[in-house]
């Protein structure tokens, strides 16, 4: 069965070639046939120990599975060749499983532990994951086991008829007592080790930056010295020499005549290749996180590393450490990989004005150690960074999303700093990106730089009934004007609600956005809307919500001052909406004669736009008319896809 999953031998154990998306899938479709059997989840403790003693080494090799916890064994992988392996952290692969059986039904039992763990276990799992089936939960002495007991033991495992067995003895007891009850139980056995502790709350685990830099062992010995000091001491140092052993055998620790070979065609496509025929390998930095709607760079990076892992590449995206700028109930559960796509958490400071340097320079730090073929920065700030990968002769490509030092939330020095980025892309940059032909135009002017006009994309979406929004917000199909975008002083939200003060109408304007950093702004708009009671306010919105808000707006307006390529206005569009923007060049080149403008910063020209509107509902339904499918065949993402992967090849 493990060949169906790839693997390498490290130092003599058979390690999966692997990730966290890969694992959860392959367990669920081969649940029935691993049920009896168990799975390792293996570190350089084991690997050591499994190198040093053929017995437990063979207890590692029989196993259904035998998945990479330490991140060491993933990176041993990944420079041998093995691009796509990934690490499958035990204590994370326990979340991915119940939230999988809270939706499938699964039988969780607990062998392990002391019973105080157990018990807290117990209550942090019915806290956090209310529909998992705790089959039952066994301590067993810490002794050896009489015969009679173990008897006694799994014959309470098999009664309870748990789908999942998850073993917390500690290796390389745990491996053993599974190897010794193979194909004596009803479920699969899992061997994690401190995996109950971490969920439990009784161990706290490393901060992800000590994860990701490989330093977890170094927490775990601050937490228990005298236990771990001596043991990771050994194997730790051991490993590393095992490994230039074998590299000066000329056998570099890896066994490869065990790992099957790779696809060359997705769906009939040629899978991008990178160094040495491999899998091209991308790194994107930039984004606050994904999966999120805080802002178009956020859905820009999401829907480029989506379709380029449906594609065949692989992608990791550099997320920043926080919670969503509208507020922590907006935060999307995000775990170490989404659709393919691995998720870096870099560590940052609560400080928004030293938030995306330092994340920026940490990110470009550890992007040196990814082995990408290719790195992709977007927008000014992060483009500061841009140096650092630069040197060591990595493929850097730039996507600059608007001038982001000209909005007015800015202060001089941040002003200075997102210039300075812009500088170093048009300057440094292997290839710039940008979202509009008036930004190329300023980019020959002043930094006679040639650039790639690559816009963003647009899907299709549903239109959607008024359940939601009626039952929320009170709100009828075409009962109201929708301005949706992050409320802050350059999308000139300000010109709307006095432009609207002004308009006849029993219409509502609907408000749907959160702040980004401008408090003093957010303060003065809910001032400004307190004086109008036709002006709802929702704050940030996204999913079904979101989706009603388009499909029954009268109209959408924008009346932005500064704009790179607005998503929202794309959407808008998509929705089938008649569109009311100002007139900047980014806005025009976008809508072209498929919306109405009125003059930028104008309030008396946008409040005649909007009552001519309002009076002739005729000419709304004109423009409702053509937007969709206007804007569905210009902007398409799959071209843009195509567009930046050609970008992507130093060649």
């Amino acid at each position: 069965m493990t060949a169906e999953l790839n693997y390498s031998s490290i130092l003599g154990t058979k390690i999966n070639i692997t990730d966290m998306e890969k694992t959860v899938s392959y367990i669920e479709q081969h649940l029935d046939e691993l049920k009896g059997h168990y799975i390792c989840v293996s570190n350089v403790h084991t690997t050591v120990t499994a190198y040093r003693d053929e017995e437990y080494r063979n207890v590692q090799n029989n196993a259904a599975m035998n998945i990479p916890d330490g991140k060491p064994l993933s990176i041993v992988q990944r420079h041998s060749g093995f691009k796509n392996a990934g690490r499958v952290p035990g204590p994370d692969l326990m979340p991915e499983i119940f939230r999988l059986s809270e939706k499938k039904g699964y039988r969780h039992y607990f062998y392990g532990s002391r019973q105080e763990t157990l018990d807290a276990l117990k209550v942090k799992l019915a806290e956090e994951y209310p529909k998992l089936k705790i089959a039952g939960m066994y301590s067993p002495p810490f002794r050896p086991m009489t015969e009679e007991e173990d008897e006694e033991a799994i014959r309470n495992i098999n009664e309870c008829n748990p789908d999942f067995i998850w073993i917390g003895l500690g290796a390389p007891k745990q491996e053993k007592w599974m190897a010794a009850h193979d194909g004596r139980v009803c479920g699969v056995m899992l061997g994690v080790g401190a995996g109950f502790d971490f969920h439990a709350g009784t161990i706290k685990r490393a901060p992800l930056w000590m994860q990701e830099f490989c330093m977890e062992w170094l927490f775990r010995i601050g937490q228990d010295p005298k236990r771990l000091f001596p043991r990771y001491l050994d194997t730790n140092f051991s490993f590393v020499f095992y490994l230039f052993r074998e590299w000066l055998k000329g056998k570099n620790g890896i066994d490869r005549k065990h790992y099957l070979s790779e696809q060359t065609t997705i769906c009939g496509k040629e899978i991008p290749r990178g160094k040495k025929g491999r899998p091209l390998r991308v790194a994107m930095i930039g984004h606050k996180r994904i999966p999120s709607r805080e802002g178009g760079v956020e859905i820009v990076v999401d829907e480029l590393s989506t379709r380029m892992v449906k594609l065949g590449c692989e992608v990791d995206a550099y997320n920043r450490y926080g919670k969503h700028t509208a507020g922590k109930r907006f935060d999307e559960r995000r775990g170490k990989y989404y659709n393919g796509i691995r998720l870096i958490t870099i560590p940052t400071p609560k400080s928004s004005s030293l938030n995306a340097i330092v994340y920026s320079f940490l990110a470009a730090l550890r992007s040196l150690f990814g082995g990408y073929d290719v790195i992709h920065f977007h927008a000014e700030g992060p483009c500061t960074m841009l140096c650092i990968p630069k040197i060591f002769g990595i493929h850097t490509v730039a996507t600059i999303h608007g001038l982001d030092w000209q909005r007015s939330k800015w202060g001089n020095f941040a002003s200075k700093v997102l210039k300075s980025g812009e500088r170093m892309a048009a300057k440094h940059a292997d290839e710039v990106i940008v979202l509009s032909q008036n930004m190329q135009v300023y980019f020959r002017e002043v930094y006679q730089r040639e650039t790639h006009f690559i816009p963003n994309g647009i899907n299709c979406p549903e239109i959607r009934a008024n359940s939601l929004i009626k039952e929320t917000y009170g709100l009828e199909k075409d009962g109201y004007l929708l301005f949706l975008a992050r409320i802050v002083p350059e999308k000139g939200l300000h010109y709307l609600i006095e432009a609207f003060g002004q308009v006849k109408t029993s219409k509502k304007l609907v408000i749907a956005g959160g702040s980004s950093h401008s408090h003093e702004y957010m303060d003065k708009i809910r001032s400004m809307a307190a004086q109008d009671n036709r002006i709802i306010m929702t704050d940030f919105v996204h999913g079904q919500c979101l989706e009603e808000l388009y499909s029954n707006a009268y109209l959408f307006v924008l009346p932005s001052d500064v704009e790179g390529m607005a998503l929202g206005l794309l959407e808008a569009m998509s929705f089938g909406n008649c569109c009311v923007v100002s007139d900047i060049e980014e806005n025009k080149e976008v809508v072209e004669e498929h919306a109405v403008t009125f003059q930028k910063g104008n309030v008396q020209d946008l409040k005649e736009k909007l009552q001519q509107l309002i009076d002739s509902p005729e000419e709304v339904l004109k423009y409702k008319k053509t937007s969709q499918e206007f804007i569905c065949e210009k902007y398409n993402w799959d071209s843009v896809v195509n567009e930046t992967l050609t970008l992507y090849n130093p060649s």
